[in-house]
């Protein structure tokens, strides 16, 4: 790109995603899908059907990510006491452990990766982003 060419959206979306690349990446111990999941199960005990829509994935997609949960101990299944034949997902203290963990190695590396930029910059750079809508309809 040229020094005086105005990037496209298409280019800031790049740039953009590469920065959630880099963060996601230099904190591997969990894949970001799991991560995600393991955020929404956080917040309060959920059904696996409810998971996939909140994460707009199929319930078979969803499946994998609650028994790769599972297995690594960071969540567990409990019976629905609004409808026993239903099992909700809960985290345990393994899983706040990690999520705590996660967050805040993802913090750190953030920071890192920011770090090159003043004060100022930082600062236009959040007004910036957060003026940008957020309620773009879905095409």
């Amino acid at each position: 790109m040229e020094e005086n060419t105005v990037p496209t959206g298409s280019e800031l979306g790049e740039l953009i995603s590469s920065v959630a690349r880099y963060i996601r990446h230099h904190s591997r111990n969990i894949p970001p899908h799991q991560h995600r999941a393991l955020k929404m199960i956080s917040r309060e005990p959920i059904r696996p059907a409810r998971l996939a829509e909140q994460l707009h994935v199929t319930p078979r997609a969803v499946t994998d990510v609650v028994d790769a949960l599972v297995e690594k101990d960071l969540i567990h299944t409990a019976p629905d006491p609004d409808d026993r034949r239903a099992k909700i997902l809960e985290i345990n203290d393994s899983g706040r452990a990690l999520l705590t963990e996660l967050d805040e190695l993802r913090a750190r590396i953030a920071d890192d990766y920011f770090s090159a930029l003043t004060d100022e910059q930082k600062t236009e750079l959040h007004s910036i982003l957060s003026s940008l809508p957020r309620n773009i309809s879905k095409s």
